[in-house]
């Protein structure tokens, strides 16, 4: 199975979860057992969205052997506002498969954390969505 990918302006953006990037996130927008909270939810939302995105967006370029050379202000120029739930998913998604993350695990244990992946199971499978079998 390929691995989470966005497409961001004219770019195809693997993203990749490691001990780097988690150490990183959680230096740069907070513990990453809130991290689902910080990119969905408050005021910082989008700028936490667009930081995450860019740190393991720019992991995911250094593991394919390009240049990681994603900025906050290019992903800001870049991003399209429409598709906010898109980079959300794929976000949790990468942190969720990639890292399994304790921490994560955790937090989101009283949380209401299955509906985003009911979300993304959802686009998985939409075969019986329409036939109502």
């Amino acid at each position: 199975m390929k691995g989470i990918t966005l497409n961001i302006g004219d770019r195809t953006i693997p993203l990749y979860f490691g001990m780097n990037e988690f150490i990183e996130i959680e230096e740069t927008i907070g513990n990453l057992g809130e991290v689902r909270d910080l990119i969905l939810k408050g005021r910082q939302r989008l700028r936490n969205m667009v930081c995450t995105v860019r740190i393991l967006g720019n992991a995911g370029l250094k593991r394919e052997g390009k240049e990681a050379d994603l900025t906050d202000e290019w992903l800001k120029e870049n991003m399209d506002p429409h598709a906010l739930m898109v980079y959300q998913i794929a976000i949790l998604a990468c942190l969720n498969r990639d890292g399994k993350s304790q921490a994560v695990k955790e937090n989101n244990e009283n949380k209401e954390r299955d509906l985003v992946l009911e979300e993304i199971e959802e686009k998985k499978d939409p075969v019986n969505s329409h036939t109502g079998g």
